[in-house]
């Protein structure tokens, strides 16, 4: 069970990282292993030691959470955004707990804890409002125009793009009317699995691709005109041109993602939407793009270890002070992923529901978790 909990707790650990907004180091914080994962992190031989048998499922763990999940999970944002944000608002809640407890193993809060309560409480919201306010990087502009509909797909991400395609995510296209792009079906890995078991995937076509010139500048739009029933919905994948000046810019990212990664309340994500990094990683991550997945990783490694050893000597000096500063980040955190169809309807009733079970989750995780000193 305990190695079950590992892997799970990696795998909550890696989906939320996926995801802007959502904040890694809080899931950590509601299963109770925040210390553990630090420790390791800032390569700790003793707690690696004490904890290599965790680590390891962990590890595993997380990895299945980044590379196996992150389609499922962007489906179900897609598909049920109200039932799954309020989800990992459960998580949060439930955590609070835990989170007084072991800031109160030594000393009981004061008055002055409302600082670094208000100050990082302050930051999340700020971020979060930052992302609201913050232009996609390749929307994609569907409007009805007579029989057809146009389509208008423009690169804003700050770099020329190399490829570029078009997934369907809603609708039925009959056909192309008009534009330089054809439309196919795209194999993608699911496929692939499928044939090499002998099972023969379905091959409707769903992806839009340049039929020329796949290269789009940044700046640049191309608009197309298809036939459907009803109104498509389309989702961009794309790769951009790597340069030595954007490579240094993906490494630096993604080491401040990587610091705030394991921060509870701030989404590592975000920070590389802010940074104009966030679709490219992604799509490097789907396709196994190396040339950027490299400076990825080398940033990433240098920003958890740096990461961890900031937050164990700040542990170490001043725990009451960051206890309360992570408690406004969790509670800064409810408003950053507060979804945006909360109302009284239907799916906020499910959602309430998913809040419900994952608080769940957080406190009797939290029950069995012995306080850390």
């Amino acid at each position: 069970m305990k190695n079950f909990l590992g892997i799970l707790y990696g795998a909550v650990f890696g989906i939320a990282n996926v995801i802007p907004g959502v904040s890694g180091g809080t899931m950590l914080v509601a299963f109770g292993c925040y210390d553990r994962v630090c420790g390791a992190l800032a390569l700790d031989i003793k707690e690696i030691k004490r904890n290599i048998k965790f680590l390891i499922f962990f590890a595993i763990g997380a990895v299945l959470g980044i590379v196996g999940f992150s389609n499922i999970i962007s489906l179900l944002f897609s598909k049920f955004p109200t039932p799954t944000y309020m989800f990992f608002i459960g998580l949060i809640l439930g955590s609070i707990p835990l989170i007084i407890r072991n800031a109160t193993v030594k000393e009981k809060f004061r008055p002055i804890c409302l600082v670094p309560f208000i100050i990082s409480l302050a930051l999340v919201v700020g971020l979060a409002v930052l992302e609201g306010g913050s232009g996609e990087q390749a929307p994609v502009n569907v409007t009805e125009n007579g029989s057809s509909y146009s389509v208008t797909f423009t690169n804003n991400s700050g770099q020329d793009m190399e490829n570029w395609s078009l997934e369907l995510e809603e609708g039925d296209i009959s056909s192309v009317v008009s534009g330089n792009v054809e439309f196919i079906h795209q194999s993608g890995k699911t496929e692939a699995i499928l044939s090499f078991f002998g099972i023969k995937p379905d091959e409707t076509p769903d992806t839009v691709v340049p039929s020329g010139e796949t290269d789009l500048k940044n700046g640049e739009s191309v608009t197309f005109s298809v036939t459907a029933e009803t109104k498509p919905a389309f989702s961009a994948d794309y790769c951009v041109k790597m340069t030595f000046g954007f490579a240094a810019v993906i490494l630096l990212a993604s080491v401040a993602a990587a610091v705030a990664m394991i921060i509870p309340g701030v989404s590592g994500s975000f920070i590389m939407v802010l940074l104009g990094t966030y679709a490219t990683v992604i799509s490097a991550v789907k396709d196994f793009d190396f040339a950027v997945l490299v400076p990825v990783a080398a940033g990433v490694i240098i920003g958890l270890v740096f990461g961890a050893k900031l937050i164990r000597f700040l542990l170490k000096k001043y725990r009451l002070m960051v206890f309360s500063a992570i408690l406004g980040l969790c509670f800064g955190s409810l408003y950053a992923i507060l979804p945006e169809g909360f109302g009284f309807n239907l799916e906020t009733g499910i959602g309430f529901i998913a809040l419900i079970f994952g608080a769940a989750i957080s406190l009797t995780v939290g029950r069995f978790t012995p306080s850390e000193e």
